[in-house]
């Protein structure tokens, strides 16, 4: 029977793991004396999970402390070592030590291949990992600083064989998109994270380190839209405040946190507007730091104000809150129960937790920025120039409202293919 790895309770193997997005510790399993090899104990159960790092776990002074391992070769020597320091320590037969850094969540670099003291003039990956995360913390999005530290911390770190950031060359970037691979990420992760990476080396000095050609290779794909019979289907079944959310995701292209977070201050009803800003009191800030108002069809902002005479809402009230009157976070599972009523599941796909779409509201078909796809298709389709549709996305970039185009079939060319030769054979 598979059991967590102890060195007589003092010196615990555990090992960093992905599980929902987020990286908890789990102990090792262990059959017949041995430790296998990228197996965990989640919730009792034996789990394979490659990805990640090992950690040694002990209790020192009352307070737990752990350490990185470089190498699943490394754990058990490591974890018989530190318990022998640590039962001579408390015999007194060993002089105290400088206890080790110990990092909860960021691993330590690889040792270099000469065993010498770090060079306090130089700064290490680590250190600059650590520095920028501290950033993104403080000066970007929560999600955003949740996307980067594991690409940076857990992947990066554990493929990077050198200790400075001024040893960095393109050798350890390709090594890095290979080790990505190695571990089960589709193209598309990857080249996110590889971006993710390059923008902390750009910091600091490293710039073109790969070519073109080492780019993560993966299909652009046609932006999902829904189509007015599945939008009509879900008013059909919708309650009113239901089918007023739905209407304006589909009317302003607004993300989810921007709908979230949507005061009735943010709403111009005489110039038929709605706007995206910052709400320091929910800790708020539009993604890019970036401002933007959206222009909503007359219908719909007469609705949004009918719905604020009835309700007597102030100025700085959420338009969409939820039933305590704070931002509501169960915007998609509001319109995937809509969708199953409207009976819109595809009834094939099963979620990451294992939920069955054909058994309840969990179709992976239905999401919320899927509204934000047909917001910006439909708007080009009906003649948008797409620099007006880029300062209504909030895009950067007109790369990313490019993307769109793909989608986009004018009514003139399809008018042109109806009256062409090649339909006269399918008349």
């Amino acid at each position: 029977m598979a059991r967590a790895r102890t060195y007589a309770d003092r010196v615990n193997i555990i090992k960093m793991i992905k599980i929902d997005g987020k990286w908890p510790f789990a102990p090792v399993v262990e059959r017949n004396g041995k430790i296998v090899r990228d197996h965990v104990l989640v919730n009792g159960k034996d789990e394979h999970h490659p990805e990640g790092r090992y950690y040694l776990e002990w209790y020192e002074a009352g307070k737990k402390r752990r350490q990185p391992i470089e190498r699943f070769e490394e754990a058990v020597p490591a974890a018989r070592a530190k318990f022998i320091e640590l039962q001579a320590r408390k015999a007194g037969i060993l002089v105290e030590l400088p206890k080790p850094e110990i990092r909860p969540v960021s691993p330590a670099p690889a040792p270099n291949s000469e065993a010498s003291e770090p060079d306090p003039s130089r700064l290490t990956m680590v250190v600059a990992i650590d520095r920028y995360l501290e950033f993104c913390k403080k000066q970007r999005s929560l999600r955003t600083f949740r996307t980067y530290r594991p690409a940076l911390q857990n992947y990066f770190l554990n493929s990077f064989t050198k200790t400075y950031v001024d040893e960095v060359d393109r050798d350890d970037i390709l090594r890095y998109i290979g080790y990505c691979f190695d571990h089960g990420l589709a193209a598309r992760s990857v080249y996110d994270k590889v971006v993710t990476v390059l923008t902390l080396l750009k910091r600091h000095g490293h710039k073109k380190l790969i070519e073109s050609s080492d780019w993560p290779d993966y299909v652009e794909t046609i932006r999902p839209v829904y189509e007015p019979e599945e939008i009509h289907a879900m008013l059909r079944v919708a309650t009113p405040i239901e089918a007023l959310l739905i209407k304006f995701f589909l009317t302003s292209g607004f993300r989810n946190r921007e709908t979230r977070f949507l005061s009735w201050y943010d709403l111009d009803f005489r110039n038929s507007l709605a706007r995206v800003t910052s709400k320091p009191i929910w800790k708020f800030n539009p993604k890019n730091y970036e401002e933007r108002a959206v222009p909503l069809p007359t219908a719909m902002i007469e609705q949004l104000q009918q719905l604020k005479e009835e309700r007597g809402a102030g100025a700085a009230d959420l338009v969409f809150p939820n039933t305590v009157g704070k931002p509501d976070t169960l915007h998609l599972e509001i319109i995937k129960k809509v969708a199953w009523r409207a009976k819109l599941n595809c009834g094939q796909c099963v979620s990451e937790r294992g939920f069955k779409c054909a058994q309840g509201p969990y179709c992976e078909r239905i999401f919320l920025h899927k509204f934000r796809h047909t917001f910006a298709t439909q708007h080009l389709r009906d003649g948008i120039d797409i620099r007006t549709l880029q300062n209504w996305m909030g895009h950067r970039s007109i790369k990313s409202t490019m993307v769109y185009l793909k989608g986009i079939q004018s009514r003139d060319a399809l008018a042109k293919v109806n009256a062409g030769a090649l339909a006269a054979f399918v008349a």
